[in-house]
């Protein structure tokens, strides 16, 4: 499941270059958050998650294998607001690339900045270099900022790998100046060639 940013990141830079089985990691619906379904319904599409709920079509739990899925099958992998809750992410990175098929893509989302959230718990924090670093078989593309207002979606590039800390804010405490970062995830298109 998504957020708004998330959806309008996909739907600008992919949603039209899709035409085989897509897997969403990370899909049960917790009522709060925006479904891809919506945007593939013409695709396969299968929900993967570690629980049973709604949008989940098949549990499994990244980190120890791929089960019942079949590798190199999926023209997209949606992989959002998942990999900070992973105790070993370097081990669902691999599978998520086993499960990929050549000329497909994986549409990464984490959070650089972020508040801790246990679901069921909370590890890593990943900067866009960190995520190229983890799929080291893809090539990374269309690298982003977005923050928690709709809409806001930055481009990382060139003079701009610096918006993150441009866009702080410094506030006076008693203590001195205080500098506080907004909410910020990376979003990254990543291509298996």
């Amino acid at each position: 499941m998504g957020d708004a940013n998330q959806i309008i990141y996909l739907e600008h830079y992919l949603s039209n270059d899709v035409t085989g089985a897509v897997l969403e990691v990370g899909s049960k619906d917790y009522g709060n958050t925006s479904s891809f379904r919506n945007i593939y319904h013409a695709n396969e599409y299968v929900g993967l998650d570690m629980e049973n709920g709604k949008g989940v079509d098949i549990i499994q739990d990244l980190t120890t294998d791929i089960g019942e899925l079949q590798e190199e099958y999926f023209d997209l992998i949606i992989c959002c607001s998942v990999l900070e809750h992973v105790k070993k992410p370097w081990v669902m990175a691999e599978n998520l690339q086993r499960l990929l098929k050549p000329g497909g893509v994986l549409y990464i989302s984490v959070p650089w900045v972020w508040r801790y959230h246990a679901y069921p718990d909370d590890y890593f924090r990943f900067s866009w270099r960190g995520i190229i670093e983890l799929f080291p078989g893809l090539e990374c593309d269309h690298a982003c900022y977005s923050t928690n207002v709709q809409g806001e979606i930055v481009e990382i590039s060139g003079d701009n790998i610096y918006f993150d800390n441009n866009i702080a804010a410094m506030v006076e405490t008693t203590n001195g100046k205080r500098k506080y970062l907004p909410y910020l995830m990376v979003n990254m298109l990543c291509y298996k060639r």
